[in-house]
């Protein structure tokens, strides 16, 4: 595939090559292309932001034609200052697993960067940290490519190789530049590829929008990427926790908790949650660990804004099951970080592509 192929974004804007519109001042994850000012991507001394987001979606980000929120700083939530980390999930949904390049933006000639990780891939709804960040990111910009397909076909090649002539069988694709700055700041940052990148026989006329997302189809791969931050604010006797929505088809939905517990309600966590969101920001901060009972059995649930009943309802056994977090770690005062990947809830994986599933992050690795 072309590595210069037009990439797909959440929302109306479509560029071949993009600046991540990361708001490192609001805890709100991007969409590739989301407007707001590119400027903040640069590092800063410090980071305050609006506290309103605390109850909603954290700020206004990751739908179609999202605001970017301010950091103006009235009502200010600062951000702890802490050594930058980097995170990455592969929300790929038509692959069971994946590799990444960190290529030198514009000219990558000279590289000779191996992707990341090795070539058994990143699996599907799976998060893992980078450190250092330096094993993968070179200094200035960064074009981010992922690589999917018959990843054993892919050995020692190198990306710069990879791209300019892919073997049989391997799907590689840009999903635009990362700035030099963002890697400077010090935040505790996540990347989510989202979408498909489609393949030989990746068509379903009825439900392939339903797994990928809109305007998908083989011919129009839609593989893209979300990022932001993890909010490392924390409270010694509460368990802080955030929810990424990175399903490009699940649209917008609703976020509970429901604890494990017989005769639980469900708590509402984020009433309006959008492609591309971290939610909330501050973390969810009213519960502690004890406060949920058996966590095996706590579900997160996600309804439809109009429905009364949720569309998913996932054990955090589940949630946790493909985790590199064991459940067993879970503690007050450690953030957690929900990632939502995959096709709408209501459609079961099939034969090229995985069903809805969570991956859950540190939000301090």
């Amino acid at each position: 595939m072309a590595r210069k192929s037009t990439v797909g974004f959440s929302g109306a804007l479509q560029l071949a090559v993009a600046v991540v519109a990361l708001t490192l001042g609001d805890g709100c994850l991007h969409s590739l292309g989301c407007g707001g000012d590119h400027s903040r991507l640069e590092k800063t001394e410090t980071t305050t932001t609006n506290s309103g987001g605390a109850g909603g979606a954290g700020g206004s980000a990751g739908g179609a034609g999202g605001a970017t929120s301010t950091s103006s700083g009235t009502g200010g939530v600062i951000e702890p200052p802490l050594p930058t980390k980097l995170s990455l999930v592969n929300g790929i949904v038509d692959h069971d697993a994946t590799r990444h390049c960190f290529l030198p933006y514009p000219d990558s000639t000279g590289s000779g960067a191996l992707p990341w990780p090795g070539v058994e891939g990143l699996p599907y709804a799976r998060g893992a940290s980078i450190d250092p960040i330096a094993t993968v990111v070179p200094g200035g910009d960064v074009e981010l490519i992922v690589v999917g397909g018959a990843l054993a076909q892919t050995g020692g090649e190198t990306c710069v190789d990879l791209v300019a002539s892919p073997p049989q069988g391997v799907e590689v694709r840009s999903l635009g530049v990362l700035s030099a700055g963002v890697f400077d700041e010090q935040k505790s940052l996540l990347l989510v590829t989202t979408g498909c990148l489609g393949g030989p026989g990746h068509a379903d006329q009825d439900l392939q929008e339903m797994v990928c997302g809109l305007g998908y189809s083989e011919q129009t791969p839609n593989a893209s990427l979300v990022a932001g931050f993890m909010s490392r604010l924390t409270e010694d006797d509460k368990l802080p926790m955030q929810f990424v929505h990175a399903s490009q088809a699940l649209g917008a939905a609703v976020m509970r908790l429901r604890p494990g517990v017989d005769g639980a309600i469900a708590q509402y966590i984020v009433p309006q949650w959008s492609h591309g969101a971290i939610a909330p920001f501050p973390p969810y901060l009213a519960l502690a660990k004890a406060d949920l009972f058996d966590l095996a059995t706590t579900q997160l649930e996600v309804y439809l804004p109009t429905e009364p009943d949720p569309i998913s309802a996932v054990p955090w056994s589940e949630a946790f099951a493909g985790s590199l977090l064991p459940i067993g770690e879970v503690s007050d005062g450690t953030g957690l970080v929900f990632v939502a990947v995959g096709p709408k809830p209501s459609v079961a994986a099939g034969s090229w592509w995985n069903g809805f599933s969570y991956a859950v992050l540190a939000a301090d690795p």
